[in-house]
């Protein structure tokens, strides 16, 4: 049988994951804000009298504050189409670059139902978010929901090296050296 990877690695990719959104996120919310502050300061809207220091401080506070809507902004915006990469893909670039893939059980290919179910579960907060929209009132469960997932992700410690939102989609994790197949070794009849 296959071995399925384990927590620390998952981890680790789990990790990456987290630096390159976060890294993205900063570097646009960076970018937005140095610029509108520097803007705001060269057009005079925020010269205060005749006090350049003044007004240096309040365009400095305006683009501290762009940068950190922009920042969340960005992050709420690409965590959604970065973690679905996961459900359409079976891996996620922390994966990608930790060599890790989303399979079935057995190592085989997981179908898109059992990878996108597996991503649903472990992103519940969105799904219940979605339908609070919608006005069905979920809000209060999304908290519970979290913490059910993140302590079902510590199960990866167990003897079957599976997380909640695995089991429940009947998927595992996998090394993709533990995935490629020994050549069939034929040889020629001399």
């Amino acid at each position: 049988m296959k071995e399925r990877a384990g927590f620390a690695i998952r981890s680790a990719a789990f990790v990456i994951d987290l630096i390159l959104l976060l890294a993205v996120s900063l570097l646009i919310g960076l970018m937005a804000g140095s610029s509108a502050g520097y803007l705001l300061h060269r057009i005079g809207v925020t010269s205060v009298g005749n006090d350049p220091g003044a007004a240096l401080a309040a365009s400095g506070f305006f683009g501290i504050a762009v940068f950190v809507l922009v920042t969340a902004l960005v992050l709420s915006l690409l965590s959604l189409p970065y973690n679905l990469m996961e459900a359409f893909f079976g891996w996620t670039p922390g994966k990608l670059a930790t060599g890790l893939r989303v399979r079935n059980q057995d190592g085989g290919p997981a179908t898109f139902g059992q990878v996108f179910w597996r991503w649903l579960i472990k992103h519940n907060a969105v799904l219940l978010g979605v339908l609070t929209m919608t006005g069905i009132p979920f809000t209060a469960l999304s908290p519970i929901g979290q913490a059910l997932i993140f302590l079902g992700c510590f199960l990866v410690l167990g003897p079957s090296r599976q997380a909640f939102h695995d089991m429940a989609s009947t998927t595992a994790v996998f090394e993709v050296s533990e995935l490629v197949e020994e050549p069939s070794r034929e040889f020629d009849v001399i």
